[in-house]
């Protein structure tokens, strides 16, 4: 019962999983992973723009850095 608890709390983390986007104005806004994951980093930076965009309105041209290992 234990291992069956534990092997779908894993799971249910890595589907659900997402990651902190600090915008240009210091919002941070948590990112699906499974979003990121179809796209390509081009994509992901214009997406990303977006979002700070819509979070942070009239803040003007924005570079997005992204980190990845």
């Amino acid at each position: 019962m234990k291992k069956t608890f534990l092997v779908s709390a894993l799971l249910a983390a890595s589907v659900l999983s997402a990651f902190p986007f600090r915008t240009s104005c210091g919002k941070i806004v948590q990112v699906s992973q499974a979003v990121a994951n179809n796209m390509s980093l081009d994509q992901l930076s214009n997406f990303l723009g977006d979002v700070n965009g819509e979070n942070c309105p009239g803040s003007g041209p924005v570079i997005i850095k992204i980190y990845y290992h």
